[in-house]
């Protein structure tokens, strides 16, 4: 009789291990800045936080990159529009 080989996922070992496609279990991930106690107010006058949130060039940081969560993240991209076209920024 011919023997089979061990189907990769039926192994033991390839559940301790981490895929590419898995989700990590968030150990890694951080709070958003804005979302905590006594944060920041998200405003186009307040120019210093701005300033973290954008880089060299002018672009805005995403939100991969900077940990805000979604809907702070399109507050803070307002924000920094409407400053750079009055020119603050």
């Amino acid at each position: 009789m011919k023997k089979r080989k061990k189907n990769f996922k039926s192994s033991k070992n390839s559940l301790n291990k981490l895929s590419l496609f898995q989700k990590n279990d968030g150990r890694f991930s951080r709070k958003c800045p804005f979302s905590v106690k006594n944060a920041p107010v998200i405003d186009y006058k307040n120019i210093s936080l701005l300033q973290k949130y954008i880089t060299e060039t002018n672009k805005i940081i995403t939100s991969k990159i900077s940990n805000v969560s979604l809907g702070k993240q399109k507050k803070l991209a307002r924000e920094i529009k409407k400053a750079q076209i009055l020119g603050i920024l």
